[in-house]
Parts: C-alpha cells; structure tokens; sequence
C-alpha cells in the first residue's frame, strides 16, 4: 500500500530527511517519500505521514531513523563506475598512491584513501584490486601495507553488505572484467565473495557527511562520487570545505561524471584527464 502525503506532511518529512542525512529534496518529489517510506509507515502501525514523522522524532534508540536513512539513500553503484576516472586512477592515482607509500617506508608515514560514499563496497573493492595488482607489477606486494583505506556510509544496510564482500549474480555482471572476477572472486553458492585479503585491508565506518571531520590523518585520494548531486548548494560548499581540510597539500577529489566543484569550491585546481575531471587542492591552502 501505497500511502499519500500531504503538502504540511511533505514539509515535515522532508526537513526531516535533509537533517539526518542531508538529501534535499526539491518540490513535486512528494512520490519520492511515497514510494520509498510507505512499506516502513505501514509497519511501524503509522496512519498518516505526520505520525510517523512524530514516531521518527521522538523515537530514542534512532532506528526508525536509520532505517528512513537508508530507505531515502540510493546505494546505486557498480564495479569500475565510469570508465574515464578509472583510467586515471589507474594510470596516475596508483601509481602515486604506491609512490607515497615507497617513500614513506624509511619515515613511519602513512598513505590514506577515503571512499566517502561506499554504499555496497564495489567502488573501494575496485580501487583495492587495482592496488594489489600495480604493487605485485612492481615485486613490492607489502606496499599495501602502507596504505591506510577508509571506506564509509551513512547507510547501515549498505555497509553491512560492503562488510560481507558478497555479490549476487547481477552485481557481478555490472562493469565487472571476467578477469577480475576470476582473480578477485570465490563463487559460494549462487553468489561470489571478493578476496578476503583484500578486503580485510578496509576499514568501514558508518558516517554522517554532515558531522565534523575528525580523522587521525589526512588523505592522499577521497573519493566523493554520485551524493553531492543531493545536496543542496548550501551544504555542498560546506561539504567541500571540509573536505579541502582534511586532504594532503596536493591531494585529490573525485567526484561523480555528473558533479563538479565549480561555484562551491576555490580550494582545488581543477584539471581533466581523459575526460575526466581531477581535482587537486591547491598547494598553499592553510588547515
């Protein structure tokens, strides 16, 4: 069943959803609220948006509120997503990223990547076999080890699958190269499991965007891809903002093929490759 929502419900639901996740929806997406959050109304035993909304707000063990999260939350993604930043990140991202972590072996520092929207995990999973496959062209497998990789989402559902590194057939078959897949991949039953090395290489934490950046280092590589699209003009300055902080001088933003920094950013040189853009912060930014 399929509830309606009524305009004062819709300015309620919708101020609520931008609060604890930041997704901004314009008007006329009252269908967005229908479609995705009636199932989660009817059980809850809810009659209307409005108690719901009341149930959501005053709730305290918050699930009710992660579970609108990850309800409103797209989780689309895929293995290689864009052809362009992958040829960049595997032409001139990895190889910096093993550069760094060669050259930080005689100091004690570290190289770190940020996966800022990992929804299911195939984006951060693609970037580590790239990795392990430029560290074993070199002889130098151990290099992974000085590479730090953090991978989060707001989503609890979505990290839970990423965590698990299981995938069902349609999954696999969404941009994923059969060598890959047979070097990568275990079948168990009707799905396959990444390569738990690899996997065990990632750290997955849940994480609000909209918190403050507390992070024990700074990155090399964040990945942002497809979630500022989202958000409203306000919060992406501020997003991109923080973000500027917390990457090294020289440090580089990818966001999705669809998004740009342009009018919300003056912390990055923007440059393409390939058709692709790359955004680099600026070498004088101060913290």
């Amino acid at each position: 069943m399929v509830f309606k929502i009524t305009e004062p419900e819709y300015i309620l639901m919708k101020k609520y959803i931008e609060e604890h996740c930041g997704i901004h929806l314009e008007k006329d997406k009252e269908y967005l609220i229908e479609s995705r959050l009636s199932d989660l109304l009817a059980e809850t035993g809810c009659k209307s948006f409005q108690e719901f909304h009341f149930k959501a707000r005053t709730e305290r063990s918050g699930e009710l509120r992660d579970r609108i999260v990850d309800a409103m939350t797209t989780n689309e993604t895929s293995w290689f997503r864009d052809k362009n930043t992958w040829e960049y990140l595997k032409d001139i991202a990895v190889p910096v990223l093993l550069n760094r972590a060669s050259s930080s072996l005689s100091i004690g520092a570290r190289t770190s990547v940020w996966s800022a929207a990992a929804s299911t995990g195939q984006e951060i999973y693609s970037l580590m076999m790239l990795l392990d496959e430029a560290s074993k062209e070199r002889g130098l497998p151990l290099l992974l080890d000085k590479i730090e990789v953090l991978a989060t989402d707001i989503s609890v559902s979505a990290l839970n699958a990423a965590v698990a590194a299981r995938y069902d057939s349609i999954a696999m078959s969404r941009g994923l190269p059969d060598e890959k897949k047979e070097k990568y991949f275990t079948k168990q039953g009707n799905s396959w499991q990444f390569d738990p090395g690899l996997k065990n290489r990632v750290q997955f934490k849940k994480f609000n965007l909209q918190d403050t950046f507390l992070f024990n280092c700074d990155f090399d590589l964040i990945l942002c891809r497809y979630v500022s699209i989202y958000f409203s003009d306000t919060f992406k300055r501020e997003l991109f903002m923080k973000m500027a902080k917390v990457l090294k001088p020289g440090g580089i933003l990818i966001l999705g093929a669809t998004e740009s920094l342009r009018e919300f950013s003056n912390d990055f040189e923007i440059s393409y490759y390939k058709n692709s853009v790359i955004n680099t912060k600026k070498l004088n930014l101060k913290r």
